[in-house]
């Protein structure tokens, strides 16, 4: 018995060693189909993620604000932020589609619009 244990436990270790070679040379761990990724984790890193990525931020740069610029923006904390600008003005921006009177002085405009990114430039130095 005592023999036995002595050669299993180095034909294990042998084993395992073997596997993390394998592990480190190929990238992936060795699948018992051989060539199917079928339940396979990759990361980003390996190419296969970036597309959306990608894919997600050219969205955002191709949306036009609703506003040239903005003083008093509202935005949500997520990222990116979705905001909506509360300056009063005479006239909202031609981007505009939902420019309504503000609640305090119905002679301004506040443009209703939610936009999915940053709210971009103020229009003043020191806001409202």
């Amino acid at each position: 018995m005592k023999t036995m244990k002595r050669c299993i436990v180095p034909s294990i270790l042998l084993m395992l060693s073997l596997e993390a070679v394998l592990l480190v040379a190929a990238g992936r761990p060795s699948t018992a189909t051989g060539a199917d990724d079928v339940g396979t984790i990759l990361l980003p890193s390996e190419g296969k993620g970036d597309a959306g990525v990608v894919a997600a931020a050219k969205k955002g740069e191709e949306e036009e604000r609703p506003w040239k610029c903005c003083d008093f923006a509202l935005c949500t904390r997520s990222f990116p932020p979705m905001c909506r600008c509360m300056d009063k003005v005479e006239q909202c921006a031609a981007n505009c589609k939902s420019c309504e009177p503000a609640t305090s002085d119905s002679s301004r405009r506040v443009c209703n619009d939610w936009y999915h990114g940053f709210p971009g430039a103020k229009c003043t130095a020191g806001g409202n």
